[in-house]
C-alpha cells in the first residue's frame, strides 16, 4: 500500500493563536461598548457654597492719610482774593505773599513762610512752566517743612485776572520734579525706591495721568491735592 507523503503543520498552533486573540479583543471591545449605560453610584457628596468675605467691621471706613485726596472735577480750589494778576502774569506776584493769603493751604504753610526771607525759610525758587498747553507759563511752588518732615508742591495758574492753585501734592521731605512736555511729574526717593505721579491738565486742574500705575518707578503714594497735614514720623528710613 502506498504511503501518503506526509505533512508537517508547525505554522498551525501559530494561527490559531493569533485568531483566538483577535476574538478575545473583539469581545472585550464589545463589551466595552455595551457598558456606557448610566450607573448608580451610591448618595452624592453634599455641595458646600463657595466662602465669601465676611468683615470683622463692616461699617468702618478707615480715614485716608493726608495727600491721597485725588485731584479731578470734584476737588475745586478756591480763587485767591486780593490777588490780581497783572500784565507781567504771575512772575510779578511774591510767592510769599500767595501762600500768605491762599485759603488753600493749612496755617502749617503760613507759619513756614513768616521765616522767609532768611536761613530757616523751607522756600525754594519758583519755577514757571507751562503745563496747561496754552502758551502761558504756570507757577510751580515747594515747600520743604522739616519739623513736619513734609515737602509742599503747588501749582498755580492764571485764570484772567485771579489766580487759584490747580495742583497741592503733599509728600516726603525732599520732593521734587521735572517736566515731561506739558506733564509734571513729582519724585520723592527712599529705602523702597524711586515713586513718582504724571500729572497732566484736564481743562480744569492738574490729575494723575496714571494713577497708581507702576512704568519702572512706582507711583508716588502721597500725592495729589490734600488737607491740612499734620507733622508724622518718616517711614522710609
Amino acid at each position: 500500500m502506498p504511503r501518503l507523503p506526509h505533512t508537517h503543520h508547525r505554522g498551525r498552533p501559530r494561527q490559531v493563536t493569533l485568531a483566538a486573540l483577535a476574538v478575545g479583543v473583539a469581545v472585550s471591545l464589545v463589551g466595552c461598548a455595551a457598558d456606557t449605560g448610566a450607573r448608580d453610584g451610591g448618595v452624592a457628596p453634599p455641595v458646600s457654597p463657595p466662602a465669601s468675605s465676611s468683615p470683622l467691621w463692616p461699617q468702618y471706613a478707615p480715614p485716608a492719610p493726608p495727600g491721597d485726596e485725588p485731584t479731578g472735577p470734584d476737588r475745586q480750589y478756591l480763587s485767591i482774593k486780593g490777588v490780581q494778576v497783572g500784565a507781567g502774569g504771575l512772575k510779578r506776584i511774591p510767592v510769599k505773599e500767595l501762600l500768605e493769603v491762599d485759603p488753600n493751604v493749612p496755617q502749617l504753610v503760613r507759619d513756614a513762610v513768616r521765616d522767609c526771607p532768611g536761613s530757616a525759610c523751607g522756600l525754594r525758587a519758583p519755577v514757571y512752566r507751562d503745563l496747561t498747553g496754552d502758551g502761558r507759563d504756570e507757577l510751580i511752588v515747594a515747600l520743604d517743612e522739616p519739623k513736619a518732615e513734609l515737602t509742599l508742591i503747588q501749582v498755580y495758574r492764571a485764570f484772567g485776572t485771579t489766580v487759584r492753585p490747580v495742583l497741592i501734592s503733599w509728600g516726603p521731605l525732599g520732593l521734587t520734579g521735572e517736566t515731561f512736555g506739558h506733564d509734571l511729574v513729582l519724585a520723592s526717593t527712599g529705602n523702597d525706591g524711586r515713586f513718582t505721579t504724571r500729572y497732566r491738565w484736564d481743562g480744569n486742574v492738574l490729575t494723575a495721568a496714571v494713577p497708581q500705575g507702576q512704568t519702572g518707578d512706582r507711583a508716588q503714594p502721597a500725592a495729589g491735592s490734600s488737607p491740612s497735614p499734620s507733622p508724622r514720623n518718616r517711614t522710609d528710613r
